[in-house]
């Protein structure tokens, strides 16, 4: 058996369906086509051999993997587009000096999905250079797809690996085993190369082409725009999806419903789920500085559509926090990254409720599709990838009742703002609180969430070239001589939010924050993910720290 794992850190796969025309799709090609990992491995090769044929063993290799339609496993997905607008010249037949220019519309689908994607040959066998060279190769595999599918790909040693999210699709085959084409809702299409009728040189160069010895053949790409995308070795094969497709396994968006005029109260009814998760699809790395103005953007255009589909009368406690009992029972929206090669990147918008949101609450989430964040140049795409009731061990989101998520040792993803300021006077000539020092907070932050254990509170040191260092460094006072510089150093100055009555200043207020860690005597589960000020929109967010890492390690999650 071989495993092939891709998984995507953007979260999200762009590809067309294959052969179909671009401007006429409707949605992103789902599941990915066998005959595109099969291109994915022959480029791999070329990108590491520069200027070599492929050997004899990868000739051997490849062709193998072509005898068999492998099974392709999928998580849960979610169809989305985004739109841009090409100029275009329109020249005025009757002179020249009146040409104008136009612009035609494009539209590029996607699939996001939280879920690496699997390829999965049941019955073939690599001998040990064979696996060798197939993991040399998937090192070198850097997107699939589109080129903005950034990918990252890996062999799995056995099958236990898989998680238990994913299910399969399977290709169809008539009575003689043969490959078919069957239209259904439960099947989709794909290419893949042709079992019976397979060359390499299918993935990069027609048959028969005719070369007068002097021009070199023309391209590919070329010759398949010139013959309705026909390429030598591939057949276009229905695969049977996983029971309980589309319903069970594709996230839709909202439907666009007339607006009510009386008030509403959105809260009521039964709920739906407890956590949701966001893929932020944006063309421009967001740093982790900006965590609470994100969180704070996705919030208020959220409140802005359930006054615009529901009345300005509409309420929803969960949504806005208002109006709730007290403690947090409303929304904590998380923005967070989980690519660990760009550590202090925000990839994701974690949004979990201890109260819960009903199906009028999700369409509401859903119906925010843009967040011009920043000057608004490159806005953020915010696209549901998942929904349920727990989140997910992988994202190591804390929320008390989840045995599986617990350790000793509980480290700062982001700064910790203690409620209180622990300072009067100014950051040069400061005089400090006793009592309302930032581990004392903290300490006090976690009795009252309901977790009463002895804790060591330790600041943890900025280390240059870490994802603390995407934040705004503090600069402490020079010298010792009031005795205050040890407090401010280590810290960073972190965006807090601003409530809607507070009208103290129409500046965004900043504050200091730490970066703390946390030993417990005993394994436990922290009873929110996230503490002090501003804790519902990102800040004070604490990650596990595995037993065999040391405490500065694994703080991005």
């Amino acid at each position: 058996m071989v495993i092939i794992q891709i998984s995507f850190p953007w979260g999200r796969y762009h590809a067309h369906p294959w052969g179909q025309n671009p401007g006429r799709v409707q949605e992103a090609e789902w599941p990915p086509s066998p005959w595109r990992l099969l291109r994915a491995l022959a480029s791999a090769w070329f990108r590491s051999h520069m200027a070599e044929i492929p050997s004899a063993a990868v000739v051997e290799f490849i062709e193998l993997l072509s005898k068999e339609l492998p099974e392709i496993g999928i998580g849960k997905v979610s169809f989305a587009k985004t739109v841009h607008y090409q100029p275009n010249y329109k020249h005025s037949s009757s002179d020249a000096r009146f040409a104008t220019y136009g612009r035609t519309r494009h539209e590029n689908h996607f699939a996001a999905t939280a879920q690496p994607l699997y390829f999965r040959w049941q019955s073939s066998v690599l001998t040990a250079l064979q696996q060798e060279i197939l993991t040399e190769l998937l090192e070198h595999v850097s997107y699939f797809g589109r080129a903005d599918s950034i990918c990252e790909a890996s062999l799995l040693n056995n099958s236990n690996e898989l998680p238990d999210e994913i299910d399969w699709c399977k290709p169809c085959l008539d009575a003689a085993g043969k490959p078919q084409k069957r239209i259904a809702q439960q099947c989709r299409v794909v290419f893949c190369a042709n079992p019976a009728d397979f060359k390499i040189t299918d993935l990069w160069l027609r048959r028969n082409v005719q070369c007068n010895g002097i021009d070199t053949p023309q391209h590919l790409v070329n010759q398949m725009l010139s013959s309705d995308m026909q390429v030598d070795g591939g057949i276009i094969v229905s695969y049977q999806m996983p029971d309980g497709w589309p319903q069970k396994w594709v996230v839709h968006t909202a439907q666009t419903k007339k607006r009510s005029h009386a008030a509403t109260a959105t809260s009521e009814g039964p709920k739906v789920a407890h956590y949701l998760r966001f893929s932020l699809q944006c063309r421009v790395p967001i740093v982790s500085k900006f965590t609470v103005p994100l969180a704070e953007m996705f919030r208020a255009s959220a409140i802005y559509h359930l006054c615009k589909v529901h009345g300005d009368g509409a309420t929803s406690p969960a949504i806005a926090g208002k109006d709730v009992p007290q403690g947090h029972h409303n929304a904590f929206y998380l923005p967070l990254g989980h690519d660990t090669s760009q550590p202090g990147v925000i990839t994701d918008l974690h949004v979990w409720c201890p109260m819960g949101f009903t199906k009028t609450e999700m369409d509401i989430f859903l119906r925010v599709r843009k967040l011009k964040w920043g000057n608004g140049r490159f806005p953020v795409n915010p696209v549901l990838i998942a929904a349920g009731d727990l989140p997910p061990s992988e994202t190591k989101l804390s929320i008390g009742g989840d045995t599986k998520l617990k350790s000793k040792v509980w480290q700062s993803v982001t700064p910790f703002v203690p409620p209180l300021n622990f300072y009067r006077g100014t950051k040069e000539k400061p005089k400090f609180k006793a009592n309302a020092l930032p581990e004392k907070q903290l300490f006090d932050s976690l009795k009252a969430a309901g977790l009463n254990k002895a804790v060591l509170i330790e600041r943890v040191p900025l280390q240059e070239g870490s994802f603390q260092f995407a934040w705004d460094i503090v600069r402490a006072p020079d010298g010792d001589a009031i005795g205050c510089s040890t407090w401010f150093n280590d810290t960073v100055s972190a965006e807090v939010h601003k409530n809607g009555s507070d009208t103290s200043s129409g500046k965004r207020i900043r504050r200091i924050g730490f970066f703390l860690r946390l030993t417990f005597d005993e394994p436990v589960s922290l009873p929110l993910p996230a503490f002090g000020h501003s804790s519902h929109f990102g800040l004070g967010l604490f990650a596990p720290v595995p037993d065999d890492e040391t405490p500065t390690q694994r703080c991005e999650i």
